[in-house]
């Protein structure tokens, strides 16, 4: 069974503004790269525990280089969040 994902919206507003970091440079490289980590990341609908579990939590964090996404997943409601707790999308 396939899980939601679900995305707050501080998560999308990170993900904005690293496309349009990467876009000031290279347009053409911000959409390859976009494109890309959605499609990572829709990954977990079906692989859901894909992630590193982080010890002591019941995060998880899913690496596209340089992104660390981190996430929950919720069994009850069958979805997969990102972890506002955690700071979401972030750039190493």
């Amino acid at each position: 069974m396939d899980y939601t994902l679900v995305y707050t919206q501080r998560a999308l507003n990170d993900l904005a503004e690293i496309i349009g970091h990467v876009a000031e440079e290279d347009g053409e490289a911000a959409a390859h790269f976009g494109i890309s980590l959605l499609e990572h990341v829709d990954l977990l609908a079906r692989f859901r525990m894909g992630g590193a579990l982080r010890k002591g939590a019941r995060v998880r964090k899913l690496i596209h280089s340089p992104i660390l996404i981190y996430y929950q997943v919720d069994e009850n409601e069958h979805e997969v969040a990102d972890d506002s707790a955690s700071g979401e999308v972030v750039q190493r």
